[in-house]
């Protein structure tokens, strides 16, 4: 049975017109014998679809029967009285389409309302077919929403949910990841199989998608499965190999998993065995207890509790007992207290009753929760508090909002916070799924994070942990275009930096170049190696100073205030044209064909590069080896110091010693004298002889790779 919440009802009513429609056992009999359909045995195997408005059931298969039993009860909500009620009778065929045996249709303003009455119709289909057999049916149509069931109905009392989906008690939430399989047990004649695999618990299923011709599937997905209080506590997963063409899909392994041993909002990483070496399977499973009937108050950690929790986590993760630690114990960076306290005006969801039925998702690293559901609510109210622990301090807590509903999640919006500044009171405003708009509605969270430094810093210094659900992001134009000018604004940098050594170069300003002069021979002739890492630290810490103190920053002193106006006007040209799918197309082409050149400037002097080596151009190849020569005499006589100051200064003082000198690049000279492997092929001489010796060798070629 599919029980309504009576206060759904209530709240409908409260906005149209609403009735409460039962169909009572016997849901569906049958009058007269209906007509086979499987003509090896002269049986059906009948079922019922029933369709009031957009709501729809279906009854339990029972197979090889003429005079189907279903004493099935089923109930709906209704807004009015000129809805159709549809009953139609289906054939079960495995691995094919259903057939139609015959259906019913009338008005619900047909049947009386307020009286249970039973009706027996004859079944009718398209072309008028006659003795299709019958269905027998009660039926009762109430506008008070506080009826009790007929005398001749069970007496056993369903429990009140305060979900309408839900039948039974609602106790958890069972989140499997089902990242990857390896070694699996090859199913086709090529030695590879196409895997999926199947989740079952109690009565509830669900199926990952197929991935072809592999034997170390990567699924990366991620399934809910909802705890009643009285379901199966056996979870059954299954590895199965598609077939097509209808034919039964072929068993790889399976193995059994009790749920019963995960504690609550704890994360499980489990590399599970398949039965009969069918191979290994890597899921991962968390499991968020709800209590739906307390969700305001009981989740809400006591003020004495959280003092007390406080000072454990703080003794534990004392940096003054650095020396204590063990260096197994580095994993255990420290511990993240989150506090959901509330949303508002969130969007409403469920635009026939105006409201949502929010809840989130908490997510740190691999670890996710979530909230209980609350019903018919844009101001939802959880006070729910979770703690994570933190093996990387770098990581981010992903908070994300979702409508419920009966086969899916509406997204509602979501926010990204790195734990780092986890410290203090959020209130933040809603963003959309890719974290780049601002959505509908904010969030209200407390966040506290206790770490120890010393082990963070060794973490920082150690791989991260693998993000097992990310997954490689799909060729998309606007991707594309963000990322060339990601790339753009960064060569934005290096050809600012370039135009103001350019300036030096040139001596625009005779004061800046004399300057630079000094500074350059006050560097070579007193450079230490310690300097570099002393240099880098000066930036740093200069930037530092720059954006708390109000100092002027490295990027505004080398940014040219010609390229910031030329990038300023570009963008606002971006942002407010809308441009056509042409202009569209022209733009992706024209980043498509500076990517394309820039690929071969580096193919081409890479492999000139290499062609110095190996004396492609052998007049080329001696000179190099000449000059490489002369430059290991020179150096070993001579201190590299010098030779530096030396070239250094001859190149800054050229333009003052004669302004019409014209910049040389003696090795980008050399380089482009050289051919690419491109340009030797282009250059190759082909000769009878050579032709039909190359045709010989790729004949043999194709027929050792086709035996």
């Amino acid at each position: 049975m599919l029980q309504m919440s009576h206060e759904l009802c209530y709240l409908l009513m409260s906005h149209k017109l609403c009735s409460f429609l039962e169909l009572l056992p016997p849901l569906l009999g049958v009058g007269s014998p209906m007509p086979w359909s499987n003509a090896a045995d002269r049986l059906s195997d009948p079922y019922c679809k029933i369709k009031v408005g957009l709501q729809r059931a279906r009854t339990k298969v029972c197979p090889k029967n003429l005079n189907p039993l279903w004493e099935e009860k089923f109930s709906f909500v209704v807004e009015t009285l000129d809805e159709t009620i549809r009953f139609k009778v289906m054939d079960y065929d495995r691995g094919f389409r259903d057939d139609l045996i015959g259906y019913y249709e009338m008005k619900l303003s047909f049947f009386p309302l307020d009286d249970y009455q039973t009706f027996a119709e004859e079944l009718t289909d398209d072309s008028g077919t006659e003795d299709l057999g019958s269905i027998k049916f009660s039926i009762h149509i109430s506008s008070d929403l506080s009826h009790t069931p007929p005398p001749d109905m069970d007496e056993r009392e369903v429990p009140r949910s305060t979900s309408p989906f839900q039948e039974k008690h609602l106790t958890g939430i069972l989140s499997i990841t089902l990242v990857e399989a390896s070694n699996l047990r090859p199913m086709n004649k090529d030695g590879s199989s196409d895997p999926y695999c199947k989740f079952k618990l109690g009565h509830q299923k669900h199926k990952s998608k197929v991935l072809r011709r592999t034997l170390d599937p990567v699924w990366k997905e991620r399934f809910e499965i909802r705890v009643y209080s009285d379901s199966s506590s056996i979870l059954e997963i299954s590895v199965y190999d598609y077939e097509e063409f209808g034919f039964s899909d072929n068993f790889i392994g399976s193995i059994e998993v009790d749920i019963v041993e995960f504690e609550e909002s704890k994360t499980y990483k489990k590399e599970l065995e398949l039965e009969k070496n069918g191979g290994r399977l890597v899921c991962i499973f968390n499991l968020s207890r709800i209590d739906e009937s307390s969700a305001d108050s009981s989740c809400e950690i006591s003020p004495d509790d959280l003092i007390d929790i406080r000072k454990t986590y703080a003794m534990s993760y004392n940096p003054l007992n650095y020396l204590t630690y063990k260096w197994e114990d580095v994993e255990d960076v420290g511990v993240l207290i989150v506090k959901i306290i509330k949303c508002i005006d969130l969007p409403e969801a469920d635009t026939i009753i105006g409201s949502s039925d929010p809840f989130c998702f908490i997510e740190v690293e691999n670890t996710r929760v979530r909230t209980p559901t609350l019903y018919k609510t844009q101001d939802p109210v959880w006070n729910k508090q979770f703690k994570f622990n933190i093996k990387d301090i770098h990581s981010t807590l992903n908070i994300r909002v979702f409508d419920e509903e009966k086969n899916k999640y509406n997204f509602l919006g979501c926010v990204k916070l790195p734990i780092l500044e986890a410290h203090t009171i959020h209130r933040c405003l809603l963003k959309d799924r890719k974290l780049e708009r601002v959505g509908f509605g904010e969030i209200f969270l407390e966040t506290e994070l206790i770490y120890n430094p010393l082990r963070a810093a060794i973490k920082t210094l150690l791989p991260a942990e693998e993000n097992l659900l990310y997954e490689e992001p799909k060729f998309k134009r606007n991707l594309f275009m963000q990322n060339f000018k990601r790339v753009y604004a960064l060569s934005t940098v290096v050809l600012s930096l370039g135009l103001w050594a350019q300036r030096i170069y040139n001596w625009e300003n005779k004061a800046k170049s004399a300057i630079a002069l000094l500074l350059y021979i006050l560097v070579v002739v007193s450079f230490e190696l310690y300097m570099v890492p002393m240099f880098a630290a000066f930036v740093i810490i200069y930037e530092f100073l720059a954006r708390w103190v109000g100092f002027k920053s490295f990027e505004t002193w080398i940014m040219n205030a010609d390229l910031q106006e030329q990038v300023s006007k570009e963008d606002e040209i971006e942002d407010g044209e809308d441009f056509s799918l042409t202009a569209k197309m022209k733009m992706v082409m024209g980043v498509c064909q500076t990517v394309q050149n820039s690929l071969d400037l580096v193919a081409s002097y890479c492999e000139r590069i290499k062609n110095v080596f190996n004396w492609t151009i052998p007049f080329l190849s001696f000179m190099a080896a000449s000059v490489l020569i002369s430059g290991t005499v020179i150096l070993y006589f001579l201190p590299l110091r010098w030779l530096v100051l030396a070239w250094g200064i001859n190149k800054l003082t050229v333009k003052l010693r004669n302004p019409e000198y014209e910049e040389n690049q003696e090795l980008l000279n050399f380089l482009c004298r050289l051919p690419s492997d491109v340009e030797l092929n282009q250059m190759r001489v082909i000769t009878k002889e050579s032709s039909k010796r190359g045709a010989a060798i790729n004949k043999a070629v194709k027929s050792r790779w086709h035996k």
